[in-house]
């Protein structure tokens, strides 16, 4: 890749971000309860998420309007499922330590609490082993037909995913979806993109 490229392929993910995160805070709050509920029932009805025994997924940030993912880890943790969250483990990425997360069971809402960038996370819980991890739940701003998504630009996920055999289930909202999400080296494809009406596997 050329440092023209990489360059461009920067500038569009940050209008893209921009656009995204613009989207999300013009939801009403009855429009994101709806759109949360439609997604929810998506994931829900995968046979992948059906199957799995442990499920890594996300606690969201219900004020960014982060698809509200707290009824499906009810769901799953009454099922008996075992859920787990990611823990941030280092808060800045170096040529030294590259981002860092640990991925915790979750016992009860009542052992959460926010780091420092207002994420939940389980404490005192048991670590448990990405080799357990049946299915993961990833967050994304947006995502592409082409299997790619957009995060928050911080490289948690993608070396978390880089490292993974499971699974992967990437729920976004549909005007969140775009034909082509730019793609670098680093950026790791999804198994399966979820919308409020879609369901497209790669």
């Amino acid at each position: 890749m050329t440092l023209r490229s990489s360059e461009e392929i920067a500038r569009r993910k940050t209008a893209l971000r921009q656009q995204f995160r613009a989207f999300r805070a013009g939801l009403s709050e009855a429009q994101y309860t709806a759109r949360s509920a439609a997604l929810v029932a998506q994931i829900q009805s995968l046979p992948e998420l059906r199957r799995a025994k442990t499920v890594h997924t996300y606690w969201p940030l219900t004020l960014r309007r982060e698809i509200d993912l707290r009824p499906l880890i009810d769901s799953l943790h009454r099922s008996g499922k075992q859920i787990v969250l990611p823990v941030v483990d280092t808060f800045s990425s170096t040529p030294e330590h590259a981002p860092g997360l640990r991925h915790v069971r979750f016992e009860k809402m009542e052992a959460l609490r926010p780091n420092r960038w207002g994420i939940h996370e389980p404490t005192g819980g048991k670590s448990v082993p990405i080799e357990e991890i049946d299915v993961v739940v990833v967050p994304a701003l947006g995502a592409g037909r082409n299997g790619h998504r957009l995060g928050y630009g911080k490289g948690y996920y993608d070396a978390f995913l880089r490292r993974l055999t499971a699974p992967t289930l990437c729920p976004v909202y549909a005007e969140c979806l775009v034909e082509q999400m730019p793609a670098e080296p680093h950026d790791v494809p999804l198994t399966i993109l979820i919308t409020e009406d879609e369901i497209i596997r790669f």
